[in-house]
Parts: structure tokens; C-alpha cells; sequence
């Protein structure tokens, strides 16, 4: 069975290959995952089950998508009544980083 990260990059080029089909622009939602799973422990992503996203994983893809379609960072943002403050600017700013530094790798405007 593949590990985590070889399993995120299949998925992420085949993201990639549909995007460049497509000519549409791609949401870097897995990017961002792999950057929370790279930093540490805190945040969980994953429910109880390893496979699901939590509701802190849920609220990072919201917020690449966020970061994605609006162009702005999500950092800042008040609502995310499951996680704590500090997880959600950690999230947030994970997300922008991910979707808005080098827009042009996501066919991002």
C-alpha cells in the first residue's frame, strides 16, 4: 500500500492532468493537506476513521477553494465554530500559501 505522500502525488497529477485537459484552473485543496501533514501532529485532518476529513480538514479545503475563486486570503476569516483560533489561522494561512504564491502552477488567474 502507498504511503501518504506517493498516494497525494498520484492523486495531484491526475488533478493536474484533467485541469490541463480541461483547460480549467485546479483548486490545490490535496497541496494543502500534504503542507498541514508536513508541518506536524496539530492539526488533525482525518476522523477516527483515517480515510475521512474531520471538520478541520473540511475547513481547509473551504478554504483553498476560498482562496482559489476569490483570490484573497481566507487568513482572517472569523466563522469556523469546530476548531480553535489558532487551528484556523494556521488552516487559513496554509491555504493562502498553498493557492495564491505561485497561482500560475494551479492555472489560477
Amino acid at each position: 500500500m502507498p504511503d501518504y505522500v506517493s498516494m497525494q502525488a498520484a492523486i495531484d497529477d491526475g488533478y493536474r492532468a484533467i485541469a490541463a485537459e480541461l483547460h480549467v484552473p485546479m483548486a490545490p485543496v490535496g497541496p494543502a493537506w500534504l503542507q498541514v501533514v508536513a508541518q506536524g501532529s496539530s492539526p488533525g485532518l482525518w476522523e477516527d476513521d483515517g480515510s475521512h476529513p474531520n471538520g478541520t480538514g473540511t475547513y481547509l479545503a473551504a478554504c483553498v477553494f476560498y482562496a482559489a475563486i476569490f483570490g484573497q486570503s481566507p487568513a482572517g476569516l472569523g466563522w469556523h465554530p469546530w476548531i480553535s483560533d489558532g487551528d484556523a489561522y494556521r488552516v487559513q494561512r496554509t491555504a493562502a500559501a498553498t493557492a495564491l504564491d505561485d497561482r500560475s502552477e494551479w492555472g489560477l488567474p
